[in-house]
């Protein structure tokens, strides 16, 4: 018995502390409050001007609603001006290009706007890229489909132009009245902390989605924002507080919180005149290679110092090709902007120093080039339009907008080498990697980009996906005119032989190859009926000649 009343002592002990313990915290919480609201009194009543704008006594969802209001008037002003856009796209196979194209459905956002005396829709190309059909929806004309044709595009700068056909126009005319658009605004007025709004439609979804935030700086040609940029964001535009367009939605960074990238509208302004009138418009650039300098560098060439960008390659064709700026140059300047040792510059639009390349990126093609030049210590001035420059043969295709060749033959598929198969093979064939410097792309190569399994080729354990072809028969072969040209010259002999680079272990630039040739072309026919590709001419010829000799 007195055991338990020791129990029930302590308990009742220890309930009295727990009790006086917890009105000692409330109490000290409440104290600790009442000192916090007389110091923001005390700052309100030095401060007028504080007093005017901050209540400290409104509570803080009314303040956050109040301040979301401010951009209430530009949702207003900008109603069915931001559209989705769901593009139908047929993705072409570039290491078997016989295969029928994938079929998929992108879904993205796009703006009206006005141009020439028409409403046009801007996204990014990406969002339609190798589309067969583009379709739109309008918020305030529900679900229903609107169609679109590609007026132009630009895969470089990631835009594109869209163009409504005459149903959909009337359609949204007799519903809405008009066909509202936006304004274009002019980017190089952005300034860090201002703030903006993004309009698009993330992640797919159907329904428009509105999101704020500040401009955070600028990132190479990009604006980066802290507004969250999702996939089905893609092309839609950013506002500033009146309204109007300063950019449009590019990327989001996958892992990151409050970081997206825009495209600068003044950029879009810059080749909405090409983008008009050309189907597939490419950027064009300086065509230089640079790498730092330094005073010692500049002092060894006999420059001025501190110095200026240290010219190491120059590509053949390009603006600065025809210009005359050799290897070795140290350029000064660009159009009256002073280039520092590390090619970047201070311009009017950007509050940091933007590279050469960044500044290039705004030029027009047919704009004048004005170049400050040093070479071993003697000035020169250099004169040239800025132009498209001559497309090297190693570069990125785009299925769609212009063709891409190939050739099947003696169980393997054959193509010239592009940026687009580097990109796919490299991984396995990590030596295809140099040829994505542009001072190896002005020379075609043909790359093997599949074997068929029953070839061969498949069973002589030779050449493997990534090989480029270097010789056939003996004929040296760059294009596809050269290889057909070289399958035909063996048209008797006894044996196929081909030279080829291996890109996978890099162990030889002259790997070769000696099959029956006979054996070969006695499997093309039984081939392309097994992988349903159709026979090419050169075969055809070959298997005809073969019938002959």
């Amino acid at each position: 018995m007195e055991q338990v009343k020791s129990i029930l002592c302590a308990a009742l002990g220890f309930l009295c502390l727990t009790v006086v313990g917890g009105i000692g915290f409330i109490w000290k919480m409440y104290h600790n409050q009442q000192e916090l609201y007389s110091m923001m009194n005390g700052l309100v009543g030095e401060r007028g001007q504080v007093a005017s704008s901050i209540d400290v006594n409104q509570p803080i969802i009314q303040r956050v609603v109040s301040q979301s209001q401010v951009w209430r008037p530009v949702q207003k002003k900008v109603k069915d001006t931001v559209v989705q856009i769901f593009a139908q796209t047929a993705e072409f196979n570039m290491l078997e290009p016989y295969k029928a194209p994938t079929q998929k459905t992108s879904r993205g956002s796009g703006f009206f706007i006005r141009y020439e005396g028409n409403v046009c829709l801007i996204t990014n190309a990406h969002v339609i890229n190798q589309a067969k059909a583009i379709w739109f929806q309008v918020p305030s004309m529900g679900k229903q489909f609107l169609d679109a044709e590609i007026k132009g595009i630009s895969p470089d700068h990631d835009l594109a132009l869209l163009q409504l056909t005459n149903e959909s126009s009337s359609r949204i005319e007799k519903e809405l009245g008009k066909i509202p658009a936006l304004e274009l605004g002019d980017s190089d007025l952005v300034r860090r902390s201002d703030e903006v709004m993004a309009l698009g439609y993330p992640l797919g979804q159907q329904s428009l989605k509105s999101t704020t935030g500040v401009i955070s700086g600028r990132e190479q040609h990009m604006i980066q924002m802290s507004a969250a940029i999702n996939p089905g964001s893609s092309g839609g535009p950013l506002l500033n507080s009146n309204g109007d367009v300063i950019g449009v939605n590019f990327a989001g960074v996958v892992g990151a919180q409050n970081v997206g990238y825009i495209i600068p509208i003044n950029d879009l302004k810059i080749i909405l005149p090409d983008l008009y009138e050309i189907p597939l418009l490419r950027k064009p650039f300086l065509g230089v290679l640079y790498n730092n300098a330094t005073e010692s560098l500049t002092e060894f060439l006999g420059n001025p110092k501190p110095g200026g960008c240290y010219v190491i390659e120059v590509v053949k064709g390009s603006t600065l090709y025809k210009a005359g700026v050799q290897r070795g140059d140290m350029i000064y300047a660009i159009n009256g902007h002073k280039l520092d040792m590390y090619g970047e510059m201070n311009v009017p639009w950007s509050e940091d120093k933007v590279s050469i390349v960044d500044y290039v990126s705004r030029l027009s093609v047919g704009q004048d080039v004005h170049l400050v030049v040093y070479r071993n210590g003697h000035r020169k001035t250099m004169n040239v339009k800025f132009s498209q420059t001559e497309l090297p043969p190693i570069r990125t295709v785009y299925p769609g907008f212009e063709d891409i060749d190939y050739e099947v033959v003696a169980g393997m598929v054959i193509m010239p080498l592009t940026i687009n198969h580097i990109q796919i093979l490299a991984q396995g064939a990590s030596g295809l990697a140099k040829y994505a410097e542009i001072k190896n792309q002005t020379e075609p190569q043909l790359v093997v980009t599949h074997i068929f399994s029953t070839s061969e080729l498949y069973k002589s354990r030779t050449l493997s996906l990534g090989a480029t072809i270097n010789e056939v028969n003996g004929v040296k072969v760059r294009t596809l005119e050269d290889l057909r040209g070289a399958f035909k010259s063996g048209v008797g002999n006894k044996f196929l032989t081909i030279k080829a680079s291996d890109h996978i272990m890099r162990s030889s630039e002259n790997v070769f190859v000696a099959l029956p040739f006979e054996k070969v072309l006695a499997q093309e026919e039984q081939m392309a009926k097994d992988y349903h590709y159709p026979l090419s001419d050169t075969v055809k010829q070959l298997l005809k000649s073969t019938k002959t000799v």
